[in-house]
């Protein structure tokens, strides 16, 4: 990503001194994308919003490219939500089950119909939508003592099919139904980090696959996968399509790109400037 900002920063600089353009070129160069994503992209567009300024359209240079340069950009995402849940259960022997509640058994129940349900197909631009269980804990040291609750966290990424207030509700209807089961109260909490969306292919995207291709000679594939990005704010402001570099190390101890790459992005992303403004 770092790569990404020195493409377009110096493609935009080589740009606005050669052909001044009709218009103005605007940098999001924002740190909390990865975090609460509250005091970065967000704040930026409320405060455009505020004093009356607009986005025509905008690109995102997020990595997009999985194997060579110019291979994929990305036209959507998918939403992306985390879901808590605590099952209390009753505290006793593990000698006299009996006289205790084990959430335990009750969480992975609940874990393995989450696990196993199909939630979608996939959709026309969208791959089919995932639940991840990424862990279950009790925090429980001792061998002979059911503990008192239990906990989990599940991850979804979502497609245009769903929305988070829906799956949310299904998750509710499920842990109710586990409730009532066994007698453990379920307790969710959910974290959204975002909605699904879609930018249609169209303008803005011809735009940056002809700029790719002359470049590069690849036609990139219009992909939705992925995880989330800041594209999903801006989306609500305007068109939005995102291309960048090669991630195949991304989120690594060593994270790296080929310089002759961050060359070559620049000479697109200036492309991409010079036929917008034209």
């Amino acid at each position: 990503m770092k790569s990404g900002v020195a493409a377009f920063a110096a493609a935009a600089i080589e740009f606005v001194q050669h052909t001044p353009p009709d218009g103005a070129i605007v940098l999001a160069i924002t740190g909390d994308e990865e975090g609460d994503a509250k005091d970065g992209t967000v704040a930026l567009l409320d405060w455009m919003e505020e004093t009356g300024e607009a986005l025509s359209v905008c690109l995102v240079g997020e990595p997009t490219c999985p194997d060579e340069l110019g291979d994929m950009m990305k036209i959507g995402r998918r939403g992306s939500m985390t879901a808590y849940f605590t099952v209390k259960g009753e505290q006793g022997h593990s000698a006299y089950p009996h006289r205790a509640l084990n959430p335990v058994p009750v969480m992975a129940r609940l874990m393995d119909r989450l696990a196993s349900h199909e939630l979608d197909n996939g959709t026309e631009h969208f791959d089919a939508s995932t639940l991840a269980v990424t862990t279950i804990d009790t925090g429980n040291p001792a061998n002979n003592v059911i503990p008192a609750e239990c906990r989990s966290t599940v991850n979804i990424r979502f497609n245009d099919a769903h929305s988070s207030e829906k799956l949310i509700a299904w998750l509710r209807s499920e842990a109710d139904e586990i409730t009532a089961e066994s007698g453990a109260a379920v307790d969710i909490t959910t974290q959204v980090s975002g909605e699904s969306f879609l930018t249609p292919p169209g303008a803005l995207s011809d735009l940056v696959a002809r700029a790719v291709t002359a470049e590069t000679g690849l036609t990139p594939a219009l992909s939705t996968s992925g995880g989330t990005s800041d594209a999903r704010f801006v989306k609500n402001h305007c068109p939005v399509v995102e291309f960048g570099l090669v991630g195949k190390t991304m989120h690594q101890v060593d994270e790296r790109v080929e310089i002759e790459q961050i060359r070559r992005l620049k000479a697109i992303y200036g492309r991409i400037l010079r036929e917008y403004f034209a």
